[in-house]
């Protein structure tokens, strides 16, 4: 296929009280993408985890959304601390919406799951479209952990893999394990490899996707804070330049339930980047959203012949030329053993610091008579009568006039 129309969605989180009004918020995307021929249809980080709160008692679930309705935008003075007060009695009362959820995933994480995906999968074959439906928390019955995943979803609705996210963030690490894999996954619109979050802050899980013939990144983030929403945008652009590969990036917007009460809210602006000579204006940007604090649906078209000629003709050909001397199997060896960037030094640092031979811990040496003559005579006889020769210090000699003038060849003393 020479063009892939990919839209990218820019979505706010919210508390929908029914699968239906999450499933409604859906399909208002899904229409806008349909009216633009779209391919493949991308979802933020965590858009699954909107699918939970049905699946929460009612009371608990009423503090949540009250919380949530104080938090928007829109919000008046009254609706603002009405929100706060929810917010701080669900906390006390089972830990709000991150700790009702951790009850869930343990108690019902079938269910969280099966809605997730059931649902997916239909909206793809209504709408033809393949669907990286954001991720949500999945209780994996053969890891025996919860992990933070993201599936992909053919036309026709069938699952095409997933991708479990490998670096979490603070908040949720209490929550979830990382993930232990690296996938691409082959479809008919290319080779796509699914980035969550600050997984795009690590440029050897991009590298490992476009060893494996990724042709696209899939960007799905759920940053909070200004500021750390443009570093991982900010990445992600890198990693479709140094990779040649495009990249489709969504984010999620608005409130962050998942962390401590002082949390920053989510903040992005969705995107499709390419490698700089790729753009029209030589930024890395084929269109972005207006801004990062609004929903919207970003869409666009990534021509792949272009990207294969690229990587063919480039003076720059990273996928090809990468050296990198005598590191080439250290890293290796590390990114083997899964180890992180200070676990290698400090494993680099101890090979460094070994001794080269095994210290000698004990010597034997053979037992030694003492002299006779200090074993039969007390040491006190030997102290009280020091002998003249060990106390007398030796005559200092100087040479003889003669003998100096034998050395330098004269035979007299110069006056």
């Amino acid at each position: 296929m020479e063009n892939v129309t990919v839209a990218v969605v820019q979505q706010r989180m919210s508390i929908p009280p029914t699968h239906e009004d999450f499933e409604a918020e859906a399909r208002r995307f899904l229409r806008q993408a349909q009216a633009k021929a779209v391919h493949l249809t991308v979802f933020p980080e965590l858009t699954g985890v909107m699918l939970a709160p049905p699946l929460i008692s009612g009371f608990k679930r009423s503090f949540i959304q009250r919380q949530d309705q104080g938090k928007r935008p829109k919000a008046g003075i009254l609706s603002r601390s009405v929100g706060r007060l929810a917010g701080t009695t669900g906390g006390a009362l089972g830990g709000g919406f991150k700790g009702s959820l951790e009850r869930l995933l343990r108690k019902r994480g079938n269910e969280l799951r099966d809605a997730y995906i059931e649902m997916f999968g239909r909206l793809a074959r209504e709408f033809s479209t393949a669907i990286v439906a954001g991720s949500l928390y999945i209780y994996d019955e053969e890891a025996n952990a919860v992990k933070n995943r993201s599936y992909l979803f053919d036309v026709a609705g069938e699952v095409a893999g997933y991708q479990d996210k490998l670096n979490l963030t603070a908040d949720e690490q209490e929550l979830a394990t990382p993930g232990t894999s690296v996938n691409v996954l082959a479809t008919r619109y290319g080779r796509l490899g699914l980035v969550l979050g600050l997984d795009a802050l690590y440029p050897e899980v991009a590298r490992l996707m476009a060893i494996q013939g990724a042709d696209i990144l899939i960007g799905v983030v759920a940053s909070p804070g200004s500021s750390p929403a443009k570093a991982v945008r900010s990445a992600l652009a890198l990693r479709a330049e140094e990779n040649q590969v495009f990249v489709a990036c969504s984010f999620m917007l608005g409130s962050n339930h998942l962390g401590p009460e002082n949390r920053e809210d989510f903040f992005g602006q969705s995107a499709l980047l390419a490698p700089i000579s790729l753009t029209p204006k030589g930024d890395g940007i084929l269109i972005q959203a207006g801004t990062d604090r609004t929903e919207t649906i970003v869409a666009g078209d990534l021509a792949l012949e272009e990207l294969y000629t690229l990587r063919q003709t480039s003076r720059f050909r990273p996928r090809q030329d990468m050296h990198l001397g005598d590191m080439g199997s250290v890293l290796a060896d590390f990114y083997q053993r899964g180890l992180t960037i200070e676990e290698a030094a400090e494993a680099e640092l101890a090979i460094s610091e070994a001794p080269a031979f095994e210290p000698i811990t004990e010597l034997e040496l053979p037992e030694e008579e003492p002299p006779e003559a200090i074993a039969e005579e007390p040491a006190e006889a030997v102290a009280e009568e020091p002998s003249e020769e060990a106390d007398s210090e030796p005559e200092a000699r100087y040479p003889s006039v003669a003998e100096v003038l034998s050395l330098t060849g004269q035979e007299e003393a110069e006056e």
